[in-house]
């Protein structure tokens, strides 16, 4: 059983993490870390990994140490998912908010958009990216859209190389976890300049393809009900949540004990 270290400990320099299950979450608010990213990487061209992580990707980690090292390479572990949230609460070190994933990609858009910044878009069927990057070109006129591929593309390098010759600012990868986080972390040495981060599902919501929940499942923090009831197939992948939270209340008691 993976184990949690005691001490909370400072990362991304003004920023704070807390290590779940040996994750390091960053510990501060959407707009604090919106805040950071634009002064000390967009505005500075440094490179920013992102990894919005969930109950089931820390499960997976703990499963996988490969990956595990992928997730502690990155510049920030965002807690995206309300059982991250509770975890940091049974520990008693609580963090302030959950910042979801898709919240945080449109966030970054809205950004782009208004600085003349450029971004990728990779994962998806063929059908679903032409749809997203359809309907994010009516949303946001002055996003630059440098380039975008489907995650069904055969070699993965030579999309890795498109998006180093575009140089693009920003390079979303939607091909679900652990391929997204992988690419990022076998590619990123050719784009030293670009927030790259892992989107999951958001091209099919962007599409219009998958609905995201109505805003009262998602102010009550039951997104993930949501999604369990219009995709029940989704249920083994769910089963993460309560074996996570187990892990952590064991933990909760061997350091009591």
């Amino acid at each position: 059983m993976t184990t949690l270290l005691n001490a909370e400990v400072t990362g991304l320099n003004s920023l704070n993490k807390i290590n779940i299950l040996n994750i390091p979450f960053i510990k501060t608010t959407n707009k604090r870390l919106l805040t950071y990213i634009k002064e000390e990487h967009i505005d500075k061209k440094k490179q920013a990994f992102i990894i919005t992580a969930n109950p089931e990707i820390v499960m997976h980690a703990d499963r996988d140490p490969a990956y595990k090292k992928i997730v502690h390479s990155a510049d920030c572990v965002v807690p995206d998912g309300i059982g991250i949230i509770y975890a940091s609460k049974i520990l008693g070190q609580p963090l302030p908010e959950r910042i979801a994933g898709f919240d945080l990609l449109h966030d970054f858009l809205r950004i782009a958009a208004d600085q003349q910044k450029s971004v990728f878009l990779y994962g998806a069927k063929p059908e679903v990216i032409q749809k997203a990057v359809a309907n994010l070109k009516k949303q946001y006129p002055q996003l630059i859209i440098a380039g975008y591929e489907d995650g069904y593309h055969s070699y993965p390098e030579q999309v890795a190389e498109r998006v180093k010759n575009t140089e693009a600012d920003f390079v979303f990868v939607g091909t679900g976890f652990p391929r997204q986080e992988q690419w990022i972390n076998t590619y990123r040495h050719l784009f030293p300049h670009t927030i790259a981060m892992g989107v999951g599902g958001s091209f099919d919501v962007l599409s219009g393809e998958t609905k995201r929940a109505p805003g009262i499942f998602i102010r009550l923090n039951l997104e993930w009900f949501y999604r369990l009831v219009t995709q029940p197939k989704r249920i083994g992948r769910m089963m993460a949540l309560p074996l996570f939270l187990m892990n952590v209340i064991a933990v909760r008691i061997l350091r009591r004990s």
